[in-house]
């Protein structure tokens, strides 16, 4: 098919192969060709054959579409590893609109061009002579026009294809997409700019472009200003000055550094790109659709300000100027700042005045409704002040057209109401105040434009509201407004006192100045004090001098401080300042308290606190409480105890009978109320040592006692802390407070002063003045504090219960010697036989405090009555007594300790005898030879004391060796005969006894030994004159 259509396939054996016509290349004919040996070419050849004929350019788009499907189809099989993707084969339109080829390779890579396919068929053309036009800006060049149509209409459509985008890169482009790729590409060159426009114009014209799309281009579409710039960002476009308002009533473009571009006359003329012609007047129609160039009165100005606002506008500029502002409010956009204040205060408005044109800004100037409103309260206002012209809109010069624009007008400041105008002439009036021109007959002027003006039924409320807060009024406090200013009389003078109030300069205006009451007052000046309590307080003098205030000017402070929003400034000045009257003279008000009819007697105990002067500022000062409070005085209850604390703490222990008569008082009416003591000052009043007592000194109330009848009993053993009611300190009369000082603290039941008896304890030196009734009470004391739970006895008690003082038998007593008789001993003792208290003394009533006794020591148990019998015996001589006490402490198996005193009673008659040592004594003597020797106690004592005797005191049963010695020695010094019984004895003893000991004992011991005489009498012989015999 090459070949016909005129391609050179001379060569196709040159590569070292002979290639069979292709009529055999179909599958009936691969056995028979593999049976011959016949090859397939190999995948080389193929390169080598298409590099070396002219196939791709010589051959029909239908011939060239099989090649490129040729490669789609064996692409990845074989021909991608092959040097077939360096060979020129790809079609391209390039920049002078001939076809050139481009290799598979160059295409993928996209080195320096991007090959395209249009997306549309239909648009092929269209985007091949664009491209032409802008000179391929992009890089990007299309497949040719015939090769994209045999592409669409080939059965291998879909293979070429996705081959050409997968392996050779090529890009689907929309008319949509060319136009961002170029937009992005055109604006170094300001021609292609332009051509840009057209082509976007072009494109939408023929609805290769959306709306929406168009829109979208052109807000990114670069822009040739006046100046022959290209410009890419902007905020508002103008059209070009040739054919604009703008620059009639601007001039030059003034907000070209905000953006504002002005378009160049570039776009005004017709075009010709593409093969396409377009008129300006079209092109600029589609500018203004799409990219919103504008003209006046379309324009959205920026904050800035409009040059020829401040120049003299011709009538029809001014109309232009007037619809553009009409248009700008039409549209709702706000209008800026700047550049209405540029309008407004621009002298672009001619007006007349008085018969005389001039200009002056809108806000300067009035527009009438007619010549007969002008002639109404224009002629009025122009009569009626003497100072100010009105300035009058032209309507001369812009004719009645100019009615059209009234609220455009006032949107710019031009006034149009009496009330403005009376405004406008405040305001030129304050103009001279502020620069100090206006003198005493001006402001007398205007008062009376201010009456002129209510006599011809004018209101002069805005004049007023103009000139009310100038300061332009004389006054004593210099040039102040008429607000807050004051025309005195006499109601003022208490203010004066205590307030440097702003006063009318009567000495510089004049009596004239009081025939204008109401105008003043119209101005804000204050004519009756009528509670301008807020003034006072706003120009309240130093606080220096504002001591030792007279009654009303204090009290108008304390209203001042009620009703003016200034109370701060005004507690701030008089804090520290000696402006209020109390009983003890001018003092400051943190010092001072305000005296309560319910509890104001806390503060007249001590009588040092400075409270307020009722006398003085009458009783209704009471009525003040919170502003006195706010400016520091104590008014509250709690406040005044806080200070009495103080005052309390001071003062307690020199407290006089008065004082604690008016604290006691004051706490008993105080009771039960809501004003009752507070914990803290119970709390002080409890620890304070403010009370004195009958032993000299103060003492805190839980440390005092009150006395009364109870306590009578008690008094002659103790020395209590009772409050002193002697005649000399509180009297009888302190018992009239007795459940008052209770709540205090103080002592007055006698169960409850336990404690202090036992701390206070004091017998009298002769216990003889002790009686029952003193013992009692004091047991009773003893049987309360033991009821107390881990209560123990403190040891100024201990040293002195320990005292002799409880009356026995056997004398007055300590507790610890003494004891309860017991009845069930009655039958071995008596309760006269020992120092057993004597209920015939104390009463029966004495054995029913066994315990509180038993707590202080005193015996109740047999043990301890036993050692307290024992140590009692030596005291005793009666021997039926001493044998009755024997008996008790034998039966009670008493043992004496170590050291307890072993004495027994050797009797001699009845009430005679000896106390002797237990070593002295045996209880048998059976040879009765030791009666002067040894005491023989069954001699004495019945048989049942003797095993006592054994037991208790260790006496002997019967003499012992060393009582025969002692013995022998008697007989040796005794010169008489020794009977045989004695000598038998003696030896028996020895025998019964032998020992070394006693053998030693008799060598050492024995002087005389027995000797029986011729007449058979035995004598005792020294044993050196004597020889032994071995006989008997």
């Amino acid at each position: 098919m090459a070949r016909e259509q005129g391609v050179s396939l001379h060569n196709l054996s040159s590569h070292g192969y002979k290639v069979l016509d292709f009529s055999f290349d179909k599958p009936e004919y691969d056995d028979i060709l593999e049976f011959l040996g016949v090859e397939q070419v190999s995948s080389d050849w193929y390169v080598k054959c298409i590099q070396g004929s002219n196939i791709v350019m010589g051959v029909l788009e239908e011939t060239y579409l099989e090649l490129l499907h040729f490669l789609a189809v064996n692409w990845h099989y074989w021909l991608y590893s092959t040097g077939m993707g360096n060979i020129p084969l790809i079609k391209y339109v390039d920049v002078d609109g001939s076809v050139s080829l481009s290799t598979i390779n160059e295409s993928a890579q996209r080195h320096d061009k991007t090959l395209c396919l249009s997306r549309e068929q239909s648009h092929v053309s269209w985007l091949i002579d664009w491209n032409r036009e802008f000179r391929c800006k992009a890089n990007h060049f299309f497949v040719p026009r015939s090769t994209q149509e045999a592409i669409c209409s080939s059965s291998t459509k879909t293979e070429v294809l996705k081959w050409l985008g997968d392996q050779v890169e090529v890009t689907v482009l929309s008319v949509n997409d060319y136009a961002v790729l170029c937009g992005n590409q055109v604006s170094s060159d300001r021609k292609l700019v332009i051509a840009y426009a057209h082509f976007l114009y072009h494109s939408f014209s023929n609805d290769y472009l959306s709306v929406r799309e168009v829109a979208s281009l052109c807000d990114e579409m670069p822009l040739v200003d006046s100046y022959g710039d290209v410009i890419k960002a902007r905020k508002v476009v103008l059209v070009p000055a040739t054919e604009s308002k703008w620059v009639q009533l601007i001039g030059s473009n003034p907000w070209r550094e905000d953006s504002y571009v002005e378009l160049g006359e570039g776009y005004l003329r017709p075009g010709y790109f593409a093969g396409t012609s377009t008129e300006g007047k079209h092109l600029m129609e589609f500018l203004e659709d799409f990219v919103k160039a504008s003209d006046i009165p379309h324009i959205a100005p920026p904050n800035d300000v409009i040059p020829t606002a401040s120049t003299h506008l011709t009538k029809q500029n001014a109309f232009l100027l007037l619809d553009w502002i009409r248009e700008l409010k039409r549209s709702g956009n706000s209008i800026p700042a700047r550049f209405m204040n540029s309008i407004k205060e621009g002298t672009w408005l001619k007006i007349t005045m008085n018969g005389s044109s001039g200009y002056r800004p809108p806000s300067q100037s009035f527009l009438l409704g007619s010549v007969n409103r002008c002639s109404d309260w224009g002629n009025i206002l122009q009569n009626g002040s003497v100072l100010v012209d009105i300035p009058l809109i032209d309507q001369g010069f812009y004719g009645h057209e100019i009615n059209e624009y009234r609220e455009e007008l006032r949107t710019v400041g031009v006034m149009f109401e009496y009330g403005e105008a009376c405004e406008f002439i405040g305001n030129r009036l304050m103009s001279l105040a502020d620069l100090s021109t206006l003198t005493k007959t001006n402001v007398i002027s205007m008062l009376n434009f201010i009456r002129f003006l209510r006599q011809n039924l004018l209101s002069p409320d805005k004049f007023i509201l103009r000139i009310k807060e100038g300061r332009w009024l004389k006054t004593s406090r210099g040039d102040r407004s008429p607000v807050g200013s004051v025309l005195y009389d006499q109601e003022w003078t208490i203010a004066r006192q205590i307030s440097d109030i702003p006063v009318i300069d009567e000495g510089y205006y004049g009596e004239d100045i009081l025939v204008f009451k109401p105008e003043l007052q119209l101005l804000g000046v204050l004519i009756d004090f009528s509670g301008n309590y807020q003034l006072v307080a706003d120009y309240l003098k130093l606080p220096s001098c504002l001591s030792f205030l007279t009654m009303e000017a204090f009290l108008l402070v304390l209203d001042c401080i009620r009703h003016s929003s200034s109370a701060g400034k005004l507690v701030i000045a008089l804090t520290n300042t000696q402006c209020l009257k109390t009983n003890l003279g001018y003092r400051c008000p943190d010092e001072c308290f305000l005296f309560h009819p319910e509890w104001g007697c806390l503060l007249n105990i001590f009588g040092g606190f400075p409270l307020v002067d009722s006398n003085f500022y009458g009783s209704n000062i009471i009525s003040y409480e919170k502003e006195l409070k706010d400016l520091g005085v104590k008014v509250d209850f709690n406040d005044a105890v806080k200070e009495f604390l103080v005052t309390f703490r001071k003062q307690a222990s020199s407290m006089t009978k008065e004082s604690l008569i008016s604290l006691i008082s004051c706490y008993r009416k105080l009771k039960g109320t809501q004003h009752k003591f507070p914990s803290d000052l119970k709390k002080c009043i409890r620890e304070e040592n403010w009370l004195r007592t009958r032993l000299g000194d103060y003492r805190s109330p839980s440390n005092c006692i009150l006395f009364g009848p109870e306590w009578e009993s008690i008094d002659p053993i103790t020395c209590l802390p009772f409050i002193d009611d002697s005649d000399k300190y509180y009297g009888n009369g302190i018992h009239e407070y007795q459940k008052e000082l209770k709540k205090m603290g103080v002592v007055v039941e006698f169960k409850a002063g336990a404690e202090f008896v036992a701390a206070g304890l004091c017998f009298p030196q002769d216990p003889c003045g002790i009686d029952p009734m003193n013992v009692f009470s004091l047991l009773e004391c003893i049987r309360a504090l033991l009821q107390e739970k881990n209560y123990s006895f403190p040891e100024i008690f201990l040293k002195n219960i320990s005292q002799s003082w409880l009356k026995t038998h056997a004398g007055f007593r300590s507790p610890g010697n003494c004891c309860l008789f017991n009845s069930q001993w009655s039958s071995y003792v008596k309760p006269t036989d020992g120092p057993f208290i004597d209920e015939d003394f104390y009463g029966s009533n004495i054995k029913l405090y066994g315990n509180e006794l038993s707590a202080i020591g005193v015996c109740l148990e047999e043990k301890k009555a036993c050692s307290l019998l024992a140590s009692h015996l030596d005291s005793l001589s009666e021997f039926c007594t001493i044998v009755r006490i024997y008996d008790f402490l034998r039966e009670h198996k008493w043992n004496p300790d170590g050291d307890a005193t072993r004495k027994i009673w050797i009797p001699d008659g009845l009430e005679n005898g000896m106390w002797v040592n237990p070593e002295e004594c045996v209880l048998h003597d059976e040879d009765g030879f030791f009666g002067l020797q040894l005491n023989v106690l069954e001699k004495h004592y019945e048989p049942e004391l003797l095993p006592f005797f054994s037991s208790s005191f260790k006496v002997r049963s019967n003499p012992s060796f060393d009582d025969y010695c002692n013995l022998w020695k008697v007989w040796e010094s005794s010169r008489r005969p020794l009977t045989h019984a004695e000598c038998c004895a003696f030896w028996k003893c020895v025998l019964m006894h032998r020992s070394s000991k006693t053998e030693r004992t008799l060598a050492e011991d024995l002087v005389k030994l027995p000797v029986v005489l011729g007449s058979g009498e035995i004598v005792l012989f020294r044993k050196a004159k004597l020889a032994f015999f071995t006989s008997n």
